[in-house]
C-alpha cells in the first residue's frame, strides 16, 4: 500500500504529528507503524512527564486536547528548586518556585494514559494505526521513487510505501543508526527514574510545625516538578494522575559516575547518602517500575532532508530534562515536518528550505544543552542558580518562545531578522556562564532568601510571560518592539549579575566602576579585572540606562539590603 506520510513510532511525537498533519490537510493519508499495543501500562509507559509553556500549548492548542488535559492530567505549578543542604528539612533550603497557577498553563502528564487517549484519536481521524509492528529496515526511494518501510507483526513481514518517511522511534533513532548521523554532545549525563504507587508529596520533608511554610503555597507543591539540587546533580519528585509519583536521579558524571545508581537498590542507596531525608519516604510505597539511560544527551548532523524523510522527538535529538523543555522540541520539531510536506506538495521545496530548519533546530538544541549542562557543577550554589534561572526564564519567555507562538521559527526571512537582532543576548549568556563558573571558585557567602515566588517577585518575568503568550498573530513590527523590549530588560539584569559577582568576590574593584561609570559592555563581563581594560568592559555597546529598577528587583527577591553587600 502506498501512503502520503509513513511515520515509524507512534509515541507521543508521531501520534501528534499524525494528528497536525491530519488538523492540517485530511487528504493526506498517513500510516503510523507502533511497536506497542494496547492496552498501554498507564504511569508507567515512558519518562517525560512533565511539561512547560510551550509545550502545553502545542498539546492544548494546536492538539485542541485542552478539555481533555484539564480533566485527565494535572496541571503544574510551574518549576520549583531548592537548594541548600540536603540533610536540612526543605523548609529550611532555599526555594525557587511559585504559590499559585502560572498565567500560561503547564501540564503533568500521564502518559501512558494520553498516549491511549492519542491512539484512539488518530483511529477515530482515518489515520492507519498498526500497532504491534515493528520496522525491520526503511529503503529511501532516489528522485521522487516513493521510500519502502519494511515492518513486522506477529509472524507477518509487511512493506508498505510512502512519499514521506518520519522516523518518530525514540531513542531507537532508525534514520539516525541507518545514515549514521547521530552526534554525542560535548559532555556525559545520566538518569535513573521509577514510579512509586502513591503521592510523595516534597512537603513531607518539611517540618510540620513550621505553618508559615507549608501556608505560603497556596496549591500543592506536590504538583510542581520538583527539584533537590546537589553538587552534580538534581532528584525530581513530579506527580502523575491520579496518585502516582515519578522520582528521577539526574546526574553530570563529572561528579556522579552512574554506575553508583545504575541499579533500583543502588539508586536508593545513592538517594539516602546525597538526599537522606528523603529515603525513608520512599520505603513507604511500592515502586512500579525502574528505568536507567547512560549518557542520555545527543544531536545530529541532520534531521531534515529534502530527500523527503524527518526526524521528530527523540528520534532526532534530546537536551536535557532539567527545564522540562522535551515536548518543546516536539512542537518545534513536528512543526518543522508539516511545513516541509506542506512545502512538497506545493512543489516548493528546496535543499535551502531544510538546511535552514536544520541549522535552526539543531543550533537550538546544542545551545539549549550547552547552556543547561555547563552549569551542573554548580547546581548547589543557590544565589548563581537563582540568578541563571532568573537570566534562563526571561530568555524564554521574551524571545525564544515567541518564535514557537508566532510562527517565527517557519519563515527564514522573519527567523533571520530576529537572530540577527538578539544574538548579542546570547553572546552575553555565553558570559554569564563563565561568569558563574569563576564565582563558583570563591568562598560562598551566606544565603540571604528563602523563597523566591517567581511570578510575584519578578514583575519583569511576570510582565514578559503575559506580553508573550496573552496574544497571537501580531504583526511583525510589534513582535520585533517586544523581543528589544526583552533584550533591554535582560541586558539590565546582566549589569545586575555582573555588579553581585564583583561585590561578592572582589569589592575592591567597585571603585573602578565609580570612576567608568557603571553601564558597562555585557559581552566583556569576567572575574580577571586585569582583562577588563583589554576587553573593553569600560566602553559600553549601548547607550547608558537606568538600571535601578531592576536592581531593586533581583535586591528584593534575594531579601537584601543592598546589592554591594548581598550576603
Amino acid at each position: 500500500m502506498n501512503y502520503n506520510v509513513i511515520i515509524c513510532g507512534g509515541g507521543l511525537a508521531g501520534l501528534c504529528l499524525a494528528r497536525q498533519l491530519r488538523s492540517q490537510n485530511d487528504e493526506l493519508s498517513i500510516a503510523v507503524l507502533e511497536q506497542l499495543e494496547r492496552p498501554l501500562p498507564g504511569p508507567t509507559l515512558k519518562v517525560g512527564e512533565s511539561s512547560i509553556e510551550v509545550g502545553a500549548y502545542y498539546f492544548n492548542e494546536v492538539m485542541g486536547l485542552e478539555s481533555y488535559i484539564d480533566e485527565f492530567h494535572h496541571e503544574k505549578l510551574g518549576l520549583r528548586y531548592f537548594y541548600g543542604s540536603s540533610t536540612d528539612t526543605v523548609d529550611k533550603r532555599p526555594e525557587y518556585g511559585v504559590s499559585e497557577y502560572l498565567p500560561a498553563k503547564s501540564v503533568q502528564l500521564n502518559r501512558g494514559r494520553f498516549e491511549e487517549h492519542l491512539r484512539m484519536l488518530v483511529c477515530e481521524e482515518g489515520i492507519d494505526l498498526i500497532e504491534g509492528a515493528t520496522v525491520k529496515d526503511i529503503v529511501f526511494g532516489e528522485g521522487e521513487e516513493p521510500h519502502e518501510v519494511t515492518f513486522q507483526v506477529g509472524e507477518d513481514v509487511r512493506t508498505i510505501s510512502g512519499r514521506w518517511v518520519v522516523d518518530a522511534s525514540g531513542r531507537r533513532k532508525l534514520i539516525q543508526r541507518k545514515l549514521n548521523l547521530s552526534k554525542a554532545n560535548e559532555r556525559v549525563h545520566s538518569s535513573v527514574w521509577f514510579r512509586i504507587d502513591g503521592v510523595l508529596d516534597v512537603a513531607e520533608l518539611a517540618a510540620k510545625e513550621n505553618i508559615e511554610w507549608h501556608e505560603k503555597v497556596k496549591e500543592r507543591r506536590w504538583l510542581s516538578t520538583n527539584h533537590l539540587m546537589g553538587e552534580g546533580y538534581w532528584v525530581w519528585l513530579i506527580p502523575i494522575n491520579p496518585e502516582c509519583t515519578s522520582v528521577g536521579i539526574v546526574t553530570t558524571e563529572e561528579c556522579h559516575p552512574f554506575a553508583e545508581y545504575a541499579t533500583l537498590k543502588k539508586a536508593k542507596q545513592w538517594i539516602a547518602k546525597n538526599e537522606p531525608l528523603l529515603a525513608p519516604h520512599l520505603e513507604k510505597y511500592e515502586v512500579l517500575d525502574f528505568k536507567a539511560i547512560r549518557n542520555y544527551s545527543y544531536s545530529s548532523h541532520q534531521v531534515f532532508s529534502e530527500k523527503r524523510w524527518t526526524c521528530v522527538g527523540e528520534a532526532g535529538a534530546f537536551v536535557d530534562p532539567y527545564y522540562s523543555i522535551g515536548s518543546n522540541m516536539i512542537a518545534y520539531s513536528n512543526g518543522i515536518t508539516c511545513k516541509l510536506i506542506e512545502m512538497d506538495l506545493q512543489n516548493k521545496l528546496t535543499k535551502k528550505d531544510t538546511d535552514y530548519f536544520n541549522k535552526f533546530y539543531l543550533t537550538l538544541i546544542e545551545n539549549l544543552a550547552h547552556n543547561i549542562q555547563s552549569v551542573y557543577p554548580i547546581l548547589n550554589k543557590p544565589r548563581m542558580m537563582v540568578l541563571k534561572t532568573i537570566w534562563d526564564f526571561e530568555v524564554a519567555l521574551g524571545i525564544s518562545d515567541v518564535l514557537y507562538y508566532e510562527d517565527i521559527y517557519l519563515d527564514p526571512k522573519m527567523s533571520a531578522v530576529v537572530s540577527q537582532l538578539t544574538s548579542p543576548i546570547f553572546v552575553t549568556q555565553a558570559k554569564l556562564i563563565k561568569l558563574y563558573l569563576e564565582w563558583a571558585k570563591y568562598p560562598e557567602s551566606p544565603v540571604a532568601f528563602d523563597f523566591v515566588d517567581y511570578i510575584k517577585d519578578l514583575p519583569t518575568l511576570t510582565d514578559l510571560l503575559v506580553r508573550n503568550t496573552q496574544s497571537k498573530e501580531r504583526k511583525f513590527v510589534e513582535i520585533l518592539d517586544n523581543i528589544r523590549y526583552a533584550m533591554d530588560r535582560l541586558e539590565e539584569l546582566a549589569h545586575v549579575i555582573f555588579f553581585m559577582a564583583v561585590e561578592d568576590t572582589m569589592p575592591e574593584q567597585m571603585a573602578r566602576f565609580e570612576e567608568n561609570g557603571k553601564w558597562i559592555n555585557i559581552n566583556a563581563i569576567s572575574l580577571d579585572p586585569s582583562k577588563w581594560e583589554e576587553d573593553k568592559l569600560f566602553v559600553p555597546e549601548t547607550s547608558p540606562r537606568d538600571f535601578s529598577k531592576m536592581e531593586q528587583e533581583i535586591k528584593n527577591a534575594l531579601n537584601s539590603k543592598t546589592l554591594e553587600t548581598i550576603n
